[in-house]
């Protein structure tokens, strides 16, 4: 998951690079950022329901092939066309390993310990991101990026063979019918699941939000006359800080407080924070503004790990795990992949940076609303699973 998390974090330090040598406009730039978000936004419903009968362990070793094999076909990128292919690739391995991680931990996972482990998991973004971004701009002075991309590639190739040795997954005992064991039938009730669809609103008004502030700091940073080495320096501890918050969920929820409240307060603070970081930039000291984007990373963390813990006991049937986290995902990319663009698009025309705190704060309201309507219609569904 750190790995598959690096490959998406891997672009946003070097946007400044291959602007120049591939003669990107910001707007488009903006998209390559994003494009990695297109498969599961296309695919990541129906990845997850073939996952469970294709089985999760071999989706896992295929996602991580993908991802390698598109990591080091990026060092014959010369124009912005490869770029999109080759990221699109790398979206399709993600996709799959973020799919399938979660239904394969809640199969190796006591009830006592899958909560700590989901937190665990749900670090994977943070982790992955703040490597690229701290690492990369350091190993640059060695390296180019194309050479970067191989080597990331290859250890792909790495993983997928430890994978293989060393993970068992064990098949359930499923008590149920041919029927409901279907492809399709598994869609049918993912996607008629209101609990479900309500989650993925959630993870996409947080996953929209984390994606664009992190991918854009490096370069807002850059255009206030900071290093780049510097600006990745400062936006990896951003990213870090994602993870306290992703590990403090789930000691938070293994200590029996109430999901909601976690939600709806990571929502709040991400919508006060994003407002500093952007909007007070000519009245508040740096220090404050760069205080609130860490801030606005670490209590955001709080949300990803009990949405997916709360995705596995919301699913509608055992063998629709991974086709509900497929289902959150799916909606989340479709966000990760238009919001972006359209934050760029905004700071371009009005040459604000502050028009991103317009972006974030509208989905934190919306994330806030759709916390209340899970909460209060479907608490006796929680309950009952």
């Amino acid at each position: 998951g750190y790995l598959a998390a690096l490959h998406v974090g891997k672009l946003s330090p070097i946007i400044p690079i291959i602007q120049k040598e591939l003669n990107l406009s910001f707007a488009q730039a903006g998209l390559s950022l994003s494009l990695v978000q297109a498969a599961g936004m296309l695919f990541a419903l129906m990845i997850g329901a073939f996952s469970e009968k294709l089985g999760l362990k071999r989706c896992f070793i295929t996602g991580l092939t993908i991802l390698g094999c598109s990591s080091i076909a990026g060092y014959f990128i010369h124009d912005v066309y490869l770029l999109y292919l080759f990221r699109f690739g790398e979206g399709i391995g993600f996709l799959t390993i973020s799919i399938c991680a979660p239904a394969i931990l809640k199969r190796i996972s006591t009830p006592d310990t899958l909560n700590f482990k989901l937190g665990l998991w749900s670090s994977y973004m943070g982790v992955g991101v703040s490597l690229a971004i701290l690492t990369i701009p350091t190993l640059l002075t060695w390296l180019s990026w194309q050479q970067l991309w191989v080597i990331l590639g290859i250890a792909c190739f790495v993983i997928a063979v430890m994978t293989q040795l060393f993970l068992t997954v064990e098949q359930p005992k499923s008590q149920l019918n041919v029927q409901s064991n279907s492809f399709l039938n598994i869609l049918k009730v993912t996607i008629s699941h209101p609990p479900i669809l309500c989650l993925a609103v959630i993870f996409s008004c947080y996953t929209s939000q984390w994606i664009t502030v992190v991918g854009f700091l490096p370069t807002m940073y850059v255009d206030h006359q900071i290093s780049l080495q510097t600006a990745g320096a400062l936006v990896s501890v951003v990213v870090i800080a994602n993870l306290v918050g992703t590990f403090g969920a789930g000691h938070l929820l293994q200590r029996g407080v109430v999901p909601e409240r976690l939600l709806r307060f990571g929502f709040i603070s991400m919508l006060i924070t994003s407002g500093f970081t952007f909007v007070a930039t000519d009245w508040l000291p740096f220090e404050l503004q760069y205080m609130s984007a860490i801030l606005f990373s670490l209590l955001g963390g709080l949300i990803p790990t009990t949405v997916f813990a709360i995705a596995l006991k919301f699913a509608p049937q055992a063998n629709a795990a991974a086709a509900s986290v497929g289902l959150v995902l799916q909606i989340s990319a479709m966000a990760q992949f238009l919001v972006p663009p359209l934050s760029a698009g905004l700071v371009s025309q009005t040459m604000q940076w502050a028009s991103i705190a317009w972006v974030t704060c509208t989905l934190a309201v919306i994330g806030i609303i759709m916390v209340y309507i899970l909460f209060n219609h479907y608490a006796k569904m929680q309950m009952q699973s």
